[in-house]
Parts: C-alpha cells; sequence; structure tokens
C-alpha cells in the first residue's frame, strides 16, 4: 500500500499519510451515514434492503454503464446502479423507504470526476408524508416536499460529520468548517434550468442552449456566481427538460417541456443528487417509456417491453401512492465536506484498489481465462426429420453448461418438448419483434449457427427467405455457419466433447 497520499484541499495541496487519511476518511464516512439514517429514522422512514443483482430496471438511465453479471442461465443480469424501482416497489407497503447500496458503473476509467464502485443512499416517499392523499394530490406541492426532504437529509449528514469530525477537517485538513456550519443551517440556493442558462450565457458560456445537459464546468460556473465567493452553499438546478431525464420523471403539467426533476450540485464535487417526482398517471408513463432513449437502446440490445411491465402494472394497479424520491451519492458529498476536488481520494473503494490492482489493465482479457466461456447457437431448423435427426446430439451437448442455445419458434417449441432450453429469437421478416435475428448477427452474439432449411427452399438461390438472410449474415461477418445435418452432428458431438 502507498505511504503517501496528496490531496487537494480547498486548491491546497496537502500531503498525508495514507494510513492516517483512510482512517480519517472512514471515520467522516460513518458520520455520513450515521447522520442520513438518524434523519431517516426521525422521518420514520423503513430502512430497505435491495437486490444487488437486477435486470434492466437496475439503471439510472445509461444502460450501456451496466455491470454483467454472467450466470448459469444467461440470464440478462446486471450489478445494480441504483435501488429505486425497488423502493419503489416497497411503496406498496409503505409510506416511506430508504436504502443505501453499492452502486456501480462499468466506466473505461476512473478519473477525478467518475468512479467505478461508489455509496448511494437513496430515498423514496409517497403523497401521504406530504400531507396528501391521491384525492387532493398537489404535484408543486409534492416537489416542494421533496426539495425540503433533500436538504434536511444533507444537513443532517453535515451536522453529524462536524460534531464528530469538525477538529479533524480543519486541523489535519486545514477544511473551512466555518463555511460547512452555514450550509447546515441555511437553505440551499435555488435556480431553474431554464434560468440557468440564461445565466451561463451571460458569463462565458454562449452556445449553451435550452435542452443541453450542462456539464460539470457549467453546474461550477452557477455554483459560483449564485454564492458570490461568500458562501459555499449547495444549489439545487430545478426543473430540467424532459428529454433528458428518465423515463418516470414527472412532467410538469405548468409547463409540459420541464420535468418535475432537481440535481443538487456541491461546490468543488459538482451534482451529488438526483431527484425527481415520480409520474403516478400509468397513461403517461407508459408513453414516455416507450418515445425514451433508454428504451429504444433497451430494444437495440435484444431487451423487451415486457421487463418493464411488472412495474408499469404497479402504477396502472394504483398500488402505492402517487410519490417522489432521490439518490445522494456518498463520495460527492465527501468531496463536498473535504473540500477535494478529485472524487478517487475520499473514496474507499478506490483508495482500497490502488492496493488490489484488481481494475490493473494488465488483467486485459483474463476472464476468459478464470470463467468458462460459453458458445452461444443459434439452431434454425426447417424439416422435422432434420429436428429428430439432431435432437440426441443436441440433448448430449445441452447438458454442458458451456453452451447457450438460440432457436426460432418452431424449433424452439421443439426443443422445449424435449426439456432442452433455448432463447426464442424471432425470424428477420419479423423485424418487428425482438429480438431479431438481424439484430443479434450484426451483434455478432452467436459463435455458431447452424441453419438446415428445407431441400426446396435452398436449391432456388432467388427466392427471398429468412434463411438466405442468416445465411448471407453469418458469411459477411466471419460467423461459422453449417447448413447440412451432418456435418452439424459432427460439429455438436465435438463440442460435447
Amino acid at each position: 500500500m502507498q505511504q503517501n497520499i496528496v490531496l487537494s484541499i480547498e486548491n491546497q495541496k496537502i500531503s498525508f499519510d495514507f494510513k492516517d487519511h483512510f482512517s480519517n476518511l472512514a471515520r467522516v464516512s460513518q458520520a455520513l451515514n450515521q447522520g442520513a439514517v438518524e434523519n431517516y429514522q426521525k422521518e420514520g422512514l423503513v430502512n430497505m434492503d435491495v437486490p444487488a443483482i437486477v435486470g434492466i430496471t437496475g439503471a439510472c438511465e445509461n444502460i450501456d454503464t451496466l455491470f454483467k453479471i454472467q450466470n448459469r442461465l444467461a440470464i440478462p443480469l446486471f450489478f445494480t446502479q441504483t435501488g429505486q424501482l425497488s423502493l419503489e416497489q416497497a411503496l406498496q407497503s409503505f409510506p416511506g423507504v430508504f436504502t443505501v447500496i453499492n452502486s456501480g458503473r462499468d466506466e473505461e476509467e476512473e478519473d477525478e470526476r467518475h468512479l467505478r464502485q461508489f455509496r448511494l443512499t437513496e430515498e423514496e416517499f409517497d403523497c401521504t408524508l406530504a400531507q396528501m392523499t391521491r384525492q387532493n394530490y398537489d404535484e408543486e406541492k409534492m416537489y416542494q416536499a421533496l426539495l425540503s426532504r433533500i436538504q434536511k437529509t444533507v444537513q443532517s449528514i453535515l451536522k453529524k460529520t462536524l460534531a464528530e469530525n469538525g477538529n479533524i477537517l480543519q486541523k489535519n485538513y486545514r477544511r473551512n468548517i466555518k463555511k460547512l456550519h452555514e450550509a447546515a443551517e441555511k437553505d440551499f440556493l435555488r435556480i431553474d434550468y431554464e434560468e440557468s442558462i440564461k445565466l451561463l450565457n451571460k458569463n462565458g458560456f454562449p452556445k449553451v442552449r435550452f435542452g443541453d445537459d450542462l456539464k460539470t464546468l457549467h453546474e461550477a460556473k452557477i455554483v459560483s456566481i449564485l454564492n458570490k465567493g461568500k458562501t459555499e452553499l449547495p444549489v439545487f438546478i430545478m426543473k430540467y427538460p424532459k428529454e433528458i431525464k428518465f423515463f418516470n420523471m414527472k412532467v410538469c403539467t405548468r409547463d409540459p417541456r420541464l420535468a418535475l426533476s432537481a440535481d443538487l450540485i456541491f461546490p468543488y464535487a459538482g451534482e451529488g443528487v438526483g431527484s425527481a417526482v415520480r409520474e403516478h398517471d400509468f397513461e403517461k408513463l407508459n408513453e414516455r417509456l416507450l418515445t425514451s432513449t433508454m428504451y429504444r437502446l433497451h430494444l437495440q440490445r435484444g431487451g423487451k417491453y415486457e421487463d418493464f411491465v411488472w412495474y408499469l402494472d404497479i402504477i396502472k394497479n394504483k398500488a402505492s401512492n402517487p410519490h417522489a424520491g432521490y439518490g445522494l451519492g456518498n463520495e460527492r458529498v465527501l468531496q463536498y465536506i473535504f473540500g477535494e476536488k478529485d472524487i478517487r481520494r475520499v473514496s474507499i473503494f478506490s483508495l482500497l484498489n490502488n492496493q488490489t490492482k484488481d481494475w490493473d489493465k494488465s488483467r486485459y482479457g483474463q476472464d476468459s481465462i478464470i470463467l468458462p466461456s460459453k458458445k452461444h447457437i443459434l439452431l434454425t431448423i426447417g424439416r422435422p426429420a432434420d429436428k429428430k435427426l439432431l435432437l440426441p446430439h443436441v440433448e448430449k451437448l445441452a447438458r454442458k453448461e458451456k453452451t447457450i442455445f438460440y432457436a426460432t419458434d418452431k424449433t424452439h417449441k421443439f426443443l422445449k418438448s424435449h426439456d432442452i432450453r433455448s432463447s426464442l429469437v424471432y425470424k428477420i421478416s419479423e423485424f418487428e419483434r425482438n429480438p431479431n435475428i438481424i439484430d443479434l448477427i450484426n451483434k455478432k452474439v452467436f459463435d455458431i449457427i447452424i441453419n438446415i432449411p428445407t431441400k426446396e427452399r435452398i436449391k432456388n438461390d432467388k427466392v427471398f427467405t429468412d434463411s438466405k438472410l442468416i445465411r448471407k449474415g453469418a458469411v459477411n461477418l466471419g460467423i461459422a455457419l453449417i447448413t447440412d445435418p451432418e456435418v452439424a452432428m459432427m460439429v455438436i458431438d465435438n463440442l460435447a466433447k
């Protein structure tokens, strides 16, 4: 473990013994957790454990940064990025819940802004905790309650941290704790997203336009201007354009361009809290899902509408009251507390990895050595006689956990009738249905394609068929292609060995 670490505290370079800094960070992190939990307990919330391994609904917004979890059944499972939808499930039984999770993002690299693993503190609460019912629900009142609850949580964290670690922050890290005490007592600053665009246009960013997702330097500029160099209060940027926010964030009735969302921006750290009132109208929620960028990407990767049905049904059946919630990034708050601009220096996970080197790039590609690689085989077998001929060979290979079968409808049903598991895929001509073979071919999902059409079709090369398109796609992308049943038998037998 390295002996020294250099932090940039309030823009001052300060060197620490690694063990001392690690010890201090762990204590401050503990106080942060305790401050949040104490606040939630006062509010009467229930602490919920949420799954760490989930389906697509564990994504915040960007499904491309989900960590894939290998499993025996080759089911698309991921290390969760947020417990939000699980907490929303829990609102079927409780008016308010919270959780603290390990969140993961499959980033190419960690840098001063991004971590691969971090702690996320999340709360969801329904309208009854804002003194409303479904019948007299007011979305603006709910929105104000959301902002108030976020501020109370952060201020509880600051008070607990300063009470237990104020001297350490001041003496060891030369942190100006007077400004932190001020933030623990004063209301946070607020600005509408649209107003923030105008502010940026007047202060060095003339090209920023309504609809842009604000960058870190934009957020820092807003925080600096609003604090006027005198304070270090966090800033709520409120009501972002709906197009750049998660599909279940409620669209503002007064201004349908906007979502009832808010990001809390911290000095030094940037965005530390993302929040929103949730959409409780099923028709609007369903429409927002179907038109979202996330959903389009999900379909392109072989996902289905059915992956979200369980959540939609909760809203459709009014199994929970209208609600709101947020996620607070612990390490971002720690950056603010320490006055440190590099998030890696206040991440226990990142500091531990400096010793283990688990993410060392010299290990690139070694997962295939440690983890058994699976063969992904597409079976499209036209004639019943060929299905029966290949059956005993496929049965033998199916006993091996290293093989995943994909099959079109009739082949899929045939295999299922003989207790052989396969993943149903749709013909190229069924272009409106997912997962479609052509998409999976283009992504090189298959290692081998066994495509045995009827004899009549294979002779007529001019006839437009699914089989011909499958063969063409396999050849173009260099995927192993087998069209003869006898050759298929030999290949399958060799794989089974």
